[in-house]
């Protein structure tokens, strides 16, 4: 099965909607309590319509659901869009809904430049659609491919699970930090593992020990870890955001060749491009920190 789309006109056949079968509905209400009970937006399953492609001439979206204006949207296999024919630019990537006998005219769609007569379908578009829509995000095309950083997620609009509810989040394992210098700020880094939900609203990097998050909301952010030498002096734990401290803690050397601390802050994100990080401080000159754990998770 590929896409398809219910909630047309009332009636039964391809002509009140691709998705239709059995003896008809009543569109009005079918719509209503789509949107009443799912609410309008990506549904958290599958792939969640998550898009990848940089460096390629096709938008590659993966499977998921949605609801869009009360009418169902369903892909059970990842879906290509080729952007390598557009002007170079920054294009809204939508859930279009055409609940009319005409198509409507788009950038790019899975079949070509048009969305068909009632069906609701993956599109391009340059600008703002006239008719429902929801955004997934926007892809940038330079030179007949999608530029590096050019694929932006927006979750602006989120369906709920009718299941267990759905956490987002993102941990790294086995972080290290060298402490050099007294009293100068060092990066955890050097993670040994990591796991990420797949919805894209996070990406980590285990080498840098960075996590980027890409849904503008309010995150807990957790730190670990080990300060395994030196028994004097003070130490310092601390998390980052675009490089700037937002919360920290220090504390005396607990007197032992392990000194464990734990930072725990509650982040508010204001952009889809915030990286936030663990970095650590000690008062002595020659230090070391391993074992770092670093969690972020959805408030």
């Amino acid at each position: 099965m590929a896409e398809q789309s219910i909630g047309m006109a009332t009636g039964t056949g391809a002509a009140y909607g691709d998705g239709n079968v059995g003896s008809g509905y009543a569109s009005s209400r079918m719509t209503a309590m789509e949107t009443k009970t799912l609410s309008d937006g990506v549904l958290q399953v599958g792939g969640e319509l998550a898009m990848t492609g940089v460096g390629t001439g096709t938008l590659t979206i993966a499977d998921g659901a949605a609801v869009v204006n009360g009418y169902f949207y369903e892909n059970t296999s990842s879906a290509g869009i080729v952007i390598s024919s557009l002007a170079n630019k920054t294009y809204n990537v939508v859930l279009l809904v055409n609940a009319t006998a005409g198509s409507i005219a788009v950038s790019r769609s899975v079949a070509g430049t048009t969305v068909g007569t009632y069906s609701v379908r993956l599109a391009v578009y340059d600008g703002t659609p006239a008719v429902p829509y929801i955004l997934l995000g926007t892809v940038q095309v330079a030179g007949a491919v999608i530029a590096a950083s050019g694929i932006v997620h927006s979750y602006a609009m989120y369906g709920t699970t009718t299941q267990l509810p759905y956490q987002s989040y993102a941990t790294m394992s086995g972080g290290t930090a060298t402490l050099t210098t007294a009293n100068t700020s060092y990066d955890v880094a050097g993670y040994s593992s990591s796991s990420v939900t797949g919805d894209n609203i996070f990406s980590v990097n285990t080498t840098t020990g960075e996590i980027t998050v890409r849904r503008i909301g309010l995150y807990l952010v957790n730190a670990y870890g080990n300060f395994t030498s030196g028994t004097t002096g003070n130490r310092v734990l601390a998390i980052t955001l675009n490089g700037t401290n937002i919360q920290s803690t220090r504390m005396a050397s607990s007197g032992g060749s392990t000194h464990t601390m734990t930072q725990t802050s509650l982040i508010a994100t204001t952009a889809v491009t915030d990286v936030i990080k663990i970095t650590t401080i000690s008062s002595l000159a020659a230090q070391s920190y391993a074992s770092g754990v670093f969690t972020i998770s959805r408030a």
